[in-house]
Parts: C-alpha cells; sequence; structure tokens
C-alpha cells in the first residue's frame, strides 16, 4: 500500500552528516558505502518512488470507483423506496411489499368502461402463490395453476376470470391480492331447508366467517311452525360450525289483509338489521352475501372476493340452476343479488338487506377503506363454471309438500292451495320426469355426479334426494 511504500522510502534515505552527528550509531554503517553502492541506492530510491507514486494513483482511482458506486446505489434506494411508498398510499391493502414504482393508480377514479382488451402488465409487487389455487412449487419458482384457477398468483377462478368486465379491472392491475382477508358474512331466511344449509357451509367451508340466519314461527303464508333450525341446533346440529352460525328469530307476523310480500319483506330486511347487531369487530371492508336459502355460492368466488381489492361493488352472482335435485338443470343460469361491502350496506342501502337485495339503488360515489370502487356487475363465468348453485324445489317429497303449504300468497300460482299438486305420486312424477307444477318441460338431465357441490358428491348416500330422483 502507499503507506507500507513510504515506510521503506524513509527508511532507506542516504544518511547525512547531521544524523551521523545526533546518532553516533550510523557512522558504522554508513563507513561500509562504496561510490557504487551509492549509486545503486539512488537508483533503487528513483525506482521506489516511481512504484509508490504508481500505487498511491492507483489507490485514489481504487476508492473513487467504490465511493462512486455506493452512492449510486444509494441514491437509487431512495428513489426506490419513495417510488414504493407512493404506490402503497394509492390504496389502503396490499398483498405483499412492492418492488418497483408500477400501478400506483387510485382505485377512487371511476374506470372508462370502452377498454376490455386484455394487455401485458408487468406485476409490481412480489409474487406470492395463492395456496387454494396452485400446486405447491420450490420457492422463488413460477406460480402453476390449478385446473380452473388462473392469474399471475393463481388467485382468480374461472367464474371471476370469465367475466368480460373482470378482465379489464385486471388488465389495468387493478385487481391486488390482500395483505388481510376480509371477513364474509353470509345472510339468509331459512324455513326449512336442513339439508342445503348443511351442504352450504360444509361446502364453503373457512371462506365464510358468520352465517346470519333469520327464522320465524311463521310461514310466508302465516301459518305457525316449529323453529327447525334452532332446535336441530340445539340437538348438536352442525356442532363443529355452530360458532359461525347466528340464528334470529323473528317472532312478529302481520298481514290482514296487506302487502302479501310483507312477510317475506320483513324477513329478509331482519337478517342484517337484527344480524350485525351481534357481531363484534366489523370492518368497513368486509363483505356481506345475500342469499336465499337454496342458493350456495361458490367457494371459490368467495375466496376472491375474501382476499382480493380492485373489483366494483355491488354485485350479482350468476348461479347455475337445477330443480328438484342437481340431476334436471334449467337451460340458462339465473343472476341474483347482492353482495357488497359493510360499509355500502350502511350507507347506500341504510343497513337493510332488502334493499341490497332488490339492488335499484347504487352510489355514485365510491366508499372509502373498502378497496373497491362504485360500478355494479354480475360474476357471470361461462358454461358451466358459474358463481355457484341454484337449487329450486330440491327437496324429498315431504319436504316439497311442506314448501307447498309455506308459499306466500302472491307467488304467481299458488300451487299448495291445488290438493293434487301436493300429492306424493303426482310429486314424485315431476322429480321423475323433470316436468314443472304447470306439467311443462323445461329441464334436462345431467350427471349429478359433475354437477353437484363437493361436499354432496362425497357425501352421495345422505343426499340421495339431492342426487337422484
Amino acid at each position: 500500500s502507499a503507506c507500507r511504500c513510504g515506510f521503506l522510502y524513509f527508511n532507506l534515505h542516504p544518511v547525512s552528516s547531521l544524523d551521523r552527528i545526533l546518532q553516533p550509531g550510523l557512522r558504522r554503517s554508513a563507513t561500509f558505502l562504496s561510490p557504487g553502492n551509492v549509486v545503486m541506492l539512488s537508483k533503487l530510491k528513483a525506482v521506489i518512488a516511481t512504484l509508490c507514486f504508481f500505487g498511491f494513483v492507483s489507490a485514489v482511482i481504487f476508492f473513487y470507483v467504490v465511493n462512486s458506486n455506493q452512492a449510486r446505489k444509494s441514491a437509487d434506494q431512495k428513489k426506490s423506496t419513495g417510488i414504493v411508498n407512493e404506490a402503497l398510499s394509492a390504496t389502503s391493502e396490499q398483498s405483499v411489499s412492492l418492488k418497483s414504482a408500477a400501478y400506483t393508480s387510485s382505485l377512487s377514479v371511476r374506470l372508462p368502461r370502452a377498454n376490455t382488451n386484455l394487455t401485458t402488465v408487468p406485476h409490481a409487487y412480489q409474487v406470492k402463490c395463492f395456496q387454494e389455487g396452485s400446486v405447491p412449487r420450490k420457492k422463488n419458482s413460477t406460480c402453476v395453476c390449478k385446473k380452473g384457477w388462473h392469474g399471475r398468483e393463481c388467485s382468480i377462478p374461472d367464474a371471476v376470470w370469465f367475466t368480460e368486465g373482470f378482465m379489464r379491472w385486471y388488465s389495468e392491475g387493478l385487481i391486488r391480492r390482500r395483505s388481510r382477508p376480509r371477513t364474509v358474512i353470509n345472510g339468509l331466511v331459512f324455513n326449512h331447508e336442513l339439508d342445503l344449509l348443511e351442504v352450504r357451509i360444509e361446502e364453503l367451508g373457512d371462506a365464510v366467517d358468520h352465517y346470519l340466519v333469520v327464522e320465524s314461527p311463521y310461514t310466508y303464508f302465516g301459518m305457525e311452525k316449529p323453529l327447525y333450525l334452532r332446535n336441530n341446533l340445539s340437538a348438536g346440529f352442525l356442532q363443529e360450525h355452530r360458532h359461525k352460525i347466528v340464528p334470529i328469530s323473528v317472532d312478529f307476523y302481520n298481514y290482514a289483509g296487506g302487502d302479501p310480500w310483507g312477510p317475506e319483506n320483513y324477513f329478509r330486511t331482519s337478517v342484517w338489521y337484527e344480524g350485525h347487531r351481534r357481531l363484534k369487530n366489523l370492518r368497513d371492508d368486509d363483505v356481506f352475501i345475500m342469499s336465499d336459502a337454496d342458493e350456495i355460492p361458490s367457494r371459490d368466488v368467495v375466496l376472491f372476493l375474501k382476499n382480493h381489492n380492485g373489483f366494483g361493488e355491488p354485485m350479482k352472482l350468476s348461479l347455475r340452476w337445477f330443480t328438484y335435485g342437481f340431476y334436471w338443470e334449467n337451460s340458462r343460469p339465473v343472476d341474483v343479488s347482492g353482495v357488497c361491502t359493510v360499509a355500502y350496506l350502511r350507507d347506500v342501502y341504510e343497513s337493510d338487506s332488502l334493499r341490497l337485495r332488490s339492488m335499484v339503488t347504487f352510489a355514485q360515489d365510491n366508499m372509502s377503506n373498502t378497496g373497491t370502487f362504485s360500478e355494479a356487475w354480475t360474476i357471470a363465468g361461462t358454461s358451466p363454471r358459474y358463481a355457484g348453485w341454484h337449487c329450486s324445489w330440491c327437496f324429498d317429497v315431504p319436504g316439497i309438500q311442506m314448501k307447498l303449504a309455506a308459499a306466500q300468497r302472491d307467488d304467481g300460482v299458488r300451487w299448495g292451495d291445488i290438493a293434487e299438486k301436493s300429492d306424493t305420486g303426482y310429486i314424485n312424477s315431476l322429480r321423475k320426469k323433470g316436468l314443472f307444477f304447470d306439467d311443462s318441460s323445461k329441464l334436462t338431465p345431467c350427471d349429478p355426479n359433475e354437477t353437484a357441490p363437493a361436499y354432496v358428491r362425497r357425501n352421495a348416500e345422505r343426499f340421495t334426494c339431492l342426487m337422484r330422483p
């Protein structure tokens, strides 16, 4: 090094007269120097000085390069950090730490409707494969999606992926994984659909956190009936999931010649109005799904809503439509409403779940802190992968007879008032032939081993009325 070279240089400097006076010991070493040695020392001095000079210059260049690189890296890091912070401020939830400066579009801007073409967009965040939709992989390798799942992280199910409006949001980089899953609440009105309730809760599993189930000692028609759900829960029904189920008893019934839809509407309103008071720690960005007892959303679709930001609300679900069981299919799916965040339900529908079900009112402005924007849409999917199942009249014969008797007063023709329509033999013939109560046929036979929810297929012997006529 330069320091070491300087040390050698000063020790080999010729001894002066003053040195000899101050340090007499040096005389003995000086007396051995011949003229030739002095010349050699002078040359050696010049060589060493030259080497030291070039060593010093090299060291200066080395330190300059190192320091310049370090300064440039520091500047880049500061710049990257600033951009990342700006991106993080665009939405309240992010799935993982951002690595660069893309996708800082704010969800508060209403989207244009013209551009629905899928384009290649570089993702700005670190890929984290969605466990439900991907096969096990080595660390830091590309996600490999299971059948029926799509996207960079395999987190988007078929029904969502094949919805046209969704592709626009995805191509624009708005769809993002959340760092904290939403709480999902499913609300419904219950009469006697014990089998379908079990299928719903077992099929959806941990995708749904709470079930608000309204039950009344009166049917829609006004007849008294037992509280089937409450009695069965007390006897151990769905014990493993009991902590999720919030039974809500609505005792009041008033018809007295008024609106025939009044009782049903009152029960639907009570689902959220009474139910949300019994839940703790609700957040504005949590999701509420309003259903009928025979409408079962797809677990995959619910998981998407639970784990993503960047989609519109409120929304409908397009359900594959069956009658009597998962062996007779209608020619088209049915769209049912509705789904929205807790904030949207409170601020737009005034905590009235009936208004969400009707879905005739929409907000012009986006909700804050929900990770969504105000734009109604339908998760439509494509045949045969829709957003769930709608199973009309899916009971055994006694269950169908109970449904006929419970129907409200103004639902078209009230078949329960016609004695022959409640006959056991007649109902069995409808189930076997795929006919409606008006004896028309619009149903197509299908294989329940392919169409039924997975929980029903695994327990086919328990759900025989759902698997075969």
